[in-house]
């Protein structure tokens, strides 16, 4: 009986390469083309050995990992080796594949840390197995390297079109029946369903430190177990969200999901219900993880929602939403980023009841525009977008050093109104912006988040 080995793999460099475009079409193709190359070469391998397709233990998010008699190891190495260099030489070095190996002996903890070390000291010496070749003076013109990803999604979609009508969202099965989603060409289309203002924009969430949550995991059992509980939550609830609900089904498209990720674009007020959606479910799911609830990696979600602006590519906007997804990362995690704020996620609910008080004191009560751009004036930042923000706000900064002065502003501002129902309503209105308290100095981020919410929703300023 052979000894079994684990072979852990990794594609490096996945960011760069599918934003290294600035046509949709091309972005597209890239982020099919990845989502392809992690589910199809683990299974792809184990087919053409006819092994079975369990000795995948996990396959998703850039990475997989397979358990592999020890007389395979040579022949995966040789595989893989072949298919690295063809990655390579098609991408210009923008997308790589790393692997190690390490024989099935010891507790899972131990084997995971050889893994683990594995794959760190490939990704440090990216060009070792090069040699003296990686100072080749004469590389492979880029004419003549074939790009596979080209036309990958056009193809798809057409070769499962129903009668004639490309379907965007289309199955792609691949070894085993994996199936992958096939994103937008053209997501800006997705404007012309938002409510308001007509654009659209990117959703991108994340588990938070879902790695180290595997890597606490005590047998190869309970990590294959949580690695897959992880992928499927991501995208059967994801595509639940988009497909089923139907505020959001032909309004959004899934870009990608991976491992503990996922990324949607869509009209920006369904990316909203996606978003809380989401969140939602994944709370009632993060309660019962396995390894108990004094865990808390992997329990919480991160997020950034980014507005389109006129003529933008989904690429261009993608580096926009990963810095503001870095930002949530540093500063502290468990947030949403939003309208260039960043929110807890209760604080969304907090910023969608009073965007229904800013639209009824606005709707209902007609309170003029300058009561609404002084308190833009106030937060001292632009809004979402150059269309948003008024002039005033994006020329100076105030801040409500004086709170009692803020309050007689804007009552000034508000015109001369009586009735007990609107005054209920301007005290709520001031008291969710600012706070209950006399002495509060700064207004509450939910605040600024409510009026861009509100300004995009009504498309005030003679936006569509």
């Amino acid at each position: 009986m052979s000894l079994q080995v684990f072979l852990y793999a990794q594609f490096r460099g996945i960011e760069r390469f599918v934003s290294g475009t600035s046509e949709n079409s091309s972005f597209a193709d890239r982020s099919l083309w990845v989502s392809m190359l992690t589910e199809v070469t683990p299974r792809g391998f184990l087919a053409e050995r006819k092994l079975s397709p369990l000795l995948v233990g996990y396959a998703g998010g850039g990475s997989f990992l397979l358990l592999l008699p020890e007389p395979m190891i040579a022949e995966a190495d040789a595989h893989f080796t072949t298919l690295r260099d063809s990655i390579a030489a098609s991408t210009g070095g923008l997308l790589e594949l790393h692997w190690t190996s390490t024989e099935n002996l010891g507790t899972w903890p131990n084997i995971w840390k050889r893994l683990s070390d594995g794959i760190l000291r490939k990704r440090q010496t990216p060009l070792g197995h090069l040699g003296a070749a990686a100072f080749n003076p004469n590389p492979v013109a880029a004419a003549e390297v074939e790009r596979p990803w080209e036309g990958l999604a056009a193809r798809l979609t057409a070769e499962f079109s129903l009668q004639g009508e490309a379907v965007p969202l289309a199955p792609v099965p691949g070894a085993d029946d994996v199936s992958l989603t096939i994103p937008p060409a053209a997501p800006q289309d997705y404007g012309r369903t938002a409510h308001g203002r007509r654009t659209w924009g990117l959703l991108r969430c994340e588990i938070d430190l879902a790695a180290a949550r595997l890597n606490l995991a005590d047998s190869a059992e309970n990590f294959q177990y949580l690695a897959v509980l992880y992928k499927g939550l991501v995208a059967g609830e994801l595509q639940r969200i988009v497909s089923a609900m139907p505020a959001h089904s032909g309004r959004v498209a899934i870009v990608y999901s991976g491992g503990h990720d996922f990324a949607v674009t869509g009209a920006w007020d369904a990316l909203l219900g996606v978003a809380s959606e989401f969140h939602r479910v994944f709370t009632l799911f993060s309660g019962d993880l396995p390894g108990g609830k004094e865990q808390t990696e992997g329990t919480s979600v991160s997020g950034a929602l980014t507005v389109a602006e006129p003529g933008e590519t989904l690429a261009s906007l993608w580096k926009r939403n990963q810095e503001q997804l870095e930002t949530v990362r540093s500063s502290g995690r468990n947030a949403l980023a939003l309208f260039d704020r960043i929110l807890d996620w209760p604080a969304l609910k907090d910023a969608e009841a009073l965007k229904v008080r800013i639209r009824r004191l606005r709707d209902v009560y007609h309170c003029p525009p300058e009561v609404f751009e002084e308190l833009e004036d106030f937060y001292g930042v632009r809004g979402v977008g150059d269309g948003i923000a008024s002039p005033r706000a994006r020329r100076r900064e105030r801040s409500v050093d004086r709170p009692w002065r803020f309050h007689s502003r804007l009552r000034r501002l508000a015109g001369d109104r009586s009735g007990s129902e609107f005054e209920r309503q301007w005290r709520a209105f001031l008291g969710d912006l600012i706070g209950r308290g006399q002495v509060q100095k700064q207004l509450r981020p939910a605040g600024k988040v409510a009026l861009d919410w509100a300004r995009l929703e009504s498309g005030w300023r003679g936006q569509d």
